[in-house]
């Protein structure tokens, strides 16, 4: 049986080697059984660390001709989105006018573009402008603290206490005149690492034990997985701690391999199991 859920279109970058960004994003849908359309921000050989220099690839003229395509295509048709890292200000501009078109149900944006405090090397605030300006048209942001801090206009250290991170949330909103639920994301708490976000007025925490070590692409990892448990129709309290667990699984397997090989990204064999078990049950298949 073929279960298609929904449609999500995929906006991120595209690792040749490993299992990240887009290509883990694929697979995670694949297991809930939706379709996929992607648009690869950047081409790399490989991802950015560990491996030397990426030899990369402007995807500028296909992210045109491929939505001028799909726009012909009255079978193609998306419910929901998620954008991940895309690199240049042209090609986020890009994005904000092409989903603006869109009737879509849930946006997820990853506002990746910075960490431990500062903006990444390469983006500057002509970025950051693009940044505010897509995100106004999401319905979910998922920045880290330091993003949150960038879209707030607030200087927030990394063990900010749960009050000035409520605070920043709703700044974030007002700044940015976003509707969006913010979900922050890699927060430390009591030994443990997950989100904060806000949920019928109130300070909400989800997350799991703290596995130490430095691991690749679980902010896509999460995103994605939050997509396709919203797309379930799943509750938001219920999609994001599914979304932790998933993420703690693959983290927690990853974590057995010698750190050599941590840079080709996460082990996805527990999350992806879990995740077509899932799908599997909601549509009352046996397992």
């Amino acid at each position: 049986m073929i279960i298609i859920k929904s449609s999500v279109l995929i906006a991120e970058d595209f690792s040749a080697v490993g299992r990240l960004s887009a290509t883990a994003a694929i697979a995670v849908f694949s297991a809930f059984g939706i379709q996929t359309a992607t648009l690869p921000t950047e081409i790399l050989s490989t991802q950015t660390e560990g491996f030397g220099q990426p030899s990369t690839l402007s995807t500028d003229a296909f992210l045109h001709r491929a939505v001028t395509h799909w726009n012909s295509l009255d079978s193609l048709k998306f419910n929901s989105g998620i954008v991940g890292y895309v690199g240049k200000s042209s090609t986020v501009d890009f994005l904000h006018d092409y989903l603006s078109t869109l009737d879509l149900a849930t946006l997820l944006i990853d506002p990746v573009m910075g960490d431990q405090g500062k903006m990444y090397a390469g983006f500057d605030d002509d970025y950051l402008a693009s940044i505010k300006r897509l995100v106004k048209i999401a319905t979910v942001i998922t920045p880290n603290i330091t993003e949150l801090g960038l879209l707030s206009g607030e200087n927030l250290a990394a063990d900010a206490n749960d009050g000035v991170i409520g605070q920043a949330i709703q700044k974030c909103r007002v700044a940015n005149h976003s509707h969006a639920q913010v979900i922050v994301t890699g927060v430390l708490r009591d030994g443990g690492i997950g989100c904060v976000y806000m949920n019928d007025g109130k300070l909400k925490w989800a997350g799991s034990p703290l596995i130490t070590g430095h691991f690749y692409g679980t902010g896509d990892l999460f995103s994605a997985l939050l997509i396709g448990y919203l797309n379930f129709d799943l509750d938001l309290d219920t999609a994001i701690q599914k979304a932790v667990i998933g993420v703690y699984d693959a983290v927690s397997l990853t974590s057995h391999a010698p750190k050599s090989q941590r840079k080709f990204g996460l082990n996805l064999t527990r999350s992806l199991y879990n995740v077509a078990k899932f799908t599997l049950g909601q549509t009352g298949e046996e397992v």
